[in-house]
C-alpha cells in the first residue's frame, strides 16, 4: 500500500480470511464487525487502518477502525453502537461509552481490542488515508481526498521550546517529577517534529509513525532519557535541545539553552 493510497477489496470477506494466523483473533472480531456494519444501513462506509491494514500487525496489535454515519441517522446510531459491539462478541469493557460518543474502545473478553471512532458522511472530505475499505455503499473514497496536516504541526517546534524552558524552572524549584514528566513532553514534541520534517505519516504520533513508516529516530535520541535525578534530566534536556537545535535556530532557543547549561 502506498503512503497515500487506500485498499478496497472486492471481496472484504476474503481479505479478512487472509491475514496471517498471528492475528486470527482480530480477524475474527474484524470479520462480525464487518457484518455488522452491512446490517445496518445507516452505516454507510467503515475502515480499518494501522498495522493490519499495512501487514505489519501481530499478537498483540489493535482493530483500529472507523465508520460514517448518515448525517440524519448520526445520534440514533452513535446510541445504538454498544449494543452492536456487544452483539460482536463479549465483552470485558467499552470505554467511553457515554451517550452520543464518537469513540468507543472496547476490550473484548478474548484479548482483543478495538478502537471505533465514528463520523458524519458530510465529514468524508476529511478521511484519512493508508486505509482498507471494507464497505463504502456511497463511494465516497472514489473521490479525490487531500490529506490535511495535524491543526498543531506548525506549533510543536516551539511547545517543545517551551517544555525546555519549563524543565529548567521545575529543577530550580527541586520539583523532579515535574520536571522529568515535562521531559518527556518535549521528547514527544521533538519526535512529532522529527516525523513531519522527515516526511513520515501521521506524524502526531511520533515515535509510532517513525518506526511503523520506516523512518529513522534522531541520532543520539538515547541521550534524551534520564531518571528521577536533578542532574541527569538537565542533561538529557539540555541534548534534547541540541536535537531541537537541528530544526531550529532563535533567540529563544539559545536562550533556552543557556538556561539548562547552568545550574541553580
Amino acid at each position: 500500500m502506498s503512503e497515500a493510497s487506500h485498499v478496497r477489496p472486492p471481496d472484504p470477506r476474503a481479505w479478512i480470511n487472509s491475514l496471517p494466523r498471528v492475528v486470527a483473533a482480530q480477524a475474527a472480531v474484524l470479520l462480525r464487525l464487518l457484518e455488522a456494519t452491512e446490517a445496518d444501513p445507516r452505516i454507510r462506509a467503515f475502515r480499518v487502518r494501522g498495522s493490519i491494514a499495512r501487514g505489519t500487525a501481530d499478537e498483540y496489535s489493535d482493530l483500529d477502525t472507523r465508520i460514517w454515519v448518515s448525517d440524519d441517522q448520526y445520534e440514533a446510531a452513535l446510541a445504538d453502537l454498544p449494543t452492536v459491539i456487544r452483539a460482536v462478541g463479549p465483552t470485558l469493557d467499552i470505554m467511553f461509552e457515554t451517550p452520543g460518543s464518537p469513540y468507543l474502545f472496547v476490550q473484548f473478553a478474548d484479548g482483543v481490542q478495538l478502537e471505533l471512532s465514528s463520523g458524519r458522511v458530510s465529514e468524508a472530505s476529511g478521511r484519512d488515508h493508508g486505509v482498507v475499505v471494507l464497505l463504502d455503499r456511497d463511494g465516497l473514497w472514489d473521490q479525490p481526498n487531500q490529506p490535511t496536516p495535524a491543526w498543531d504541526q506548525s506549533l510543536w517546534l516551539g511547545w517543545a521550546w517551551i517544555a525546555l524552558f519549563n524543565i529548567d524552572k521545575h529543577l530550580r524549584r527541586d520539583s523532579l517529577w515535574e520536571a522529568l514528566t515535562t521531559l518527556e513532553k518535549a521528547r514527544s514534541l521533538l519526535l512529532r517534529h522529527h516525523a513531519a520534517e522527515t516526511g513520515m505519516r501521521d506524524p502526531e504520533y511520533g515515535v509510532t509513525s517513525i518506526l511503523d513508516y520506516g523512518g529513522t529516530l534522531p541520532e543520539g535520541l538515547e541521550s534524551t532519557a534520564a531518571g528521577l535525578d536533578a542532574a541527569e534530566i538537565r542533561r538529557a534536556a539540555f541534548a534534547c535541545a541540541e536535537l531541537l537545535g537541528t530544526y531550529d535556530q532563535r533567540p529563544f532557543a539559545d536562550f533556552v539553552m543557556s538556561r539548562l547549561a547552568t545550574r541553580n
